[in-house]
C-alpha cells in the first residue's frame, strides 16, 4: 500500500508572523462599525431585560401564546383549501358568534349550577370545621384548614383598603377577559399575513449563516406544538366528556358544571387532572360519602383513560415529553414567571429542546449516524 505524501498542516511549517499579522488586519480582525452598533444595542438590550424582566417576560409569554394559537389555526387551514385572510375571518366570525351563543343560551345553565355549587359553601365550612374539631380531640393536632369563604374573600375589610382590594379585583377581572382577546386577535392577524410582515423580517434580522437554522427551528418547532395541541385538546374533550357522564351516572350535584371544569383544568399538566377530580370528590362528599367515594375512582379510572389510551393515540411522537421534565418544567416556569409559566410549562420546553437541537446538538455531531446506549439499563 503507497504511503500517502500529503503533506499535513503540522508539516507546512510554521506560520510567518506577517502573515498572522496580515491576516488580524484583514477584515476578519477589524473591527467594523456594525460591529459596535451590535455591541451597544446587545447591552442595551440586556439593561432593558435587566430592568423590565417580570413586563418583558410576560410580553413574550403573550406572543408566544399567540403564538401556539395561529399554529393550531394553521393547521386547520391545511384542511380547508382558502386563502389566508378569509380563514382568519372565519375563524373570528365563528368564535365571536359562538361566545354570543355561548352567553345567550349556555350561561344561564351555568350561572344556575355556579349559584348552586356556592350555596353549598356552609355544608361546607359546618364540614371542614367537623374535620378539624376531630382531628383536635383524637389526634392532638391543632390543624386550621381554610374555608371557601376566607379562600375568596382574602381577609376582608372596609373603608380605604377595601376600596383598593376591589379595584385590585376589577383590574383583575379586566385583565383576565382582555388578555384572551388580545391573543386572539393576534393570532388571527399571525394567520392572516404570517410571512410578508412578520417572519421574513424577523429572519432578515439573523446573520445569513444563522438563517437556515432558524428556519429549521421555526418549522420542528411548529411540527411539535401541532403535536402537542392535538394531544391536549383530544385529551380536554374525551376527559370533559367522561366525566359529565360518570358524574351524572353518580348523582354528583352540578355533573355538567365539575365535568367542564375536569376537561378544562386537564390543560394544566400533572396537577390540573388532580385539582378537578379533588373538586369533584369534595362535591359529591359533603352530599353522600359514598357518592363521594364512587366520585373519586371515577376521576382516577378517567386519568388512567387519559394517560395510557387517549394521549398517546392523539399525541404527535415529535410532542411525547417524559413526565420528569414535565415535573420540573413547571416548578422552574410556575416559579419564574407564575401561573402562566404553568400553562404554557409544556410548549416552553418544546421551545428550548428545538433551539438546543438545532443550534448545539445537530451543529455539533452527526446524529444520524450516531448511536447512544441508554444510560440506565431497561
Amino acid at each position: 500500500m503507497a504511503e500517502d505524501k500529503t503533506p499535513t498542516p503540522m508539516a507546512r511549517g510554521p506560520v510567518p508572523a506577517d502573515a498572522v499579522a496580515r491576516h488580524s488586519s484583514g477584515p476578519m480582525g477589524q473591527v467594523r462599525p456594525e460591529h459596535l452598533y451590535r455591541a451597544v444595542l446587545l447591552g442595551f438590550l440586556l439593561a432593558l431585560l435587566y430592568r423590565y424582566f417580570d413586563p418583558l417576560t410576560r410580553v413574550f409569554l403573550m406572543v408566544y401564546a399567540a403564538a401556539i394559537i395561529a399554529i393550531g389555526l394553521n393547521g386547520l387551514r391545511a384542511l380547508i383549501p382558502v386563502q389566508r385572510k378569509w380563514m382568519a375571518a372565519g375563524v373570528g366570525v365563528v368564535v365571536i358568534g359562538g361566545l354570543v351563543a355561548l352567553l345567550a343560551w349556555g350561561t344561564p345553565l351555568l350561572v344556575g349550577q355556579v349559584k348552586d355549587l356556592a350555596s353549598q359553601g356552609p355544608a361546607m365550612e359546618q364540614q371542614i370545621t367537623q374535620w378539624e374539631e376531630w382531628l383536635h380531640t383524637q389526634m392532638g393536632m391543632q390543624v386550621n384548614i381554610p374555608s371557601p369563604s376566607q379562600l375568596f374573600s382574602g381577609g376582608g375589610g372596609g373603608g380605604e383598603g377595601g376600596a383598593a382590594k376591589v379595584m385590585g379585583q376589577a383590574a383583575s377581572l379586566l385583565e383576565i377577559l382582555f388578555v384572551p382577546l388580545v391573543l386572539f386577535f393576534g393570532a388571527l392577524f399571525a394567520l392572516a399575513s404570517p410571512n410578508d410582515h412578520l417572519l421574513t423580517p424577523m429572519m432578515r434580522a439573523f446573520p445569513e449563516g444563522l438563517r437556515l437554522a432558524w428556519y429549521r427551528i421555526f418549522q420542528l418547532l411548529g411540527e411539535r406544538i401541532m403535536g402537542w395541541l392535538k394531544g391536549v385538546g383530544t385529551a380536554m374533550v374525551g376527559v370533559g366528556a367522561l366525566s359529565v357522564v360518570a358524574f351524572y351516572l353518580i348523582g354528583v350535584p352540578n355533573a355538567l358544571l365539575l365535568g367542564l371544569l375536569n376537561g378544562l383544568l386537564e390543560f394544566i399538566p400533572l396537577a390540573g387532572p388532580w385539582i378537578g377530580g379533588l373538586s369533584a370528590t369534595m362535591v359529591a362528599f359533603l352530599v353522600d360519602p359514598t357518592k363521594g367515594m364512587w366520585t373519586a375512582i371515577a376521576a382516577l379510572a378517567i386519568q388512567q383513560i387519559e394517560a395510557n389510551i387517549i394521549t398517546p393515540w392523539a399525541m404527535s411522537h415529535n410532542a411525547e415529553i417524559h413526565p420528569f421534565v414535565t415535573l420540573f418544567a413547571l416548578v422552574l416556569f410556575g416559579s419564574l414567571f407564575g401561573f402562566l409559566g404553568v400553562l404554557l410549562a409544556l410548549p416552553l420546553v418544546l421551545l428550548v429542546w428545538t433551539m438546543v437541537q438545532v443550534l448545539w446538538v445537530e451543529r455539533a455531531i452527526d446524529t444520524d449516524r450516531e448511536r447512544i446506549q441508554p444510560v440506565v439499563p431497561e
